[in-house]
């Protein structure tokens, strides 16, 4: 049975690799997800989602994300 496509009603982040390079992520608030408190609790989310997808520990995820916080390696090109 081939996947359905989906599509996407009201998006909130969407990240994807550009076709010259890089990452492009746009943020689309929305009346529920307004504030960068909500935005932060959805980054925890996708933390918790790419450790599964990975089968590493949580941590493990978040110890990279420390380490680019503390030395950005990318600068922000194309801000939303």
């Amino acid at each position: 049975m081939a996947n359905k496509p989906i599509r996407i009603e009201s998006p909130l982040v969407i990240m994807f690799e550009a076709p010259e390079g890089g990452v492009v992520c746009h943020i689309h608030p929305s009346a529920t997800a307004n504030s960068h408190e909500h935005y932060g609790l959805l980054i925890c989310d996708l933390v918790r989602h790419v450790a599964r997808a990975f089968k590493v520990e949580e941590r493990d995820v978040w110890e990279w994300v420390d380490k680019e916080r503390d030395r950005p390696t990318s600068d922000i090109t194309r801000p939303s």
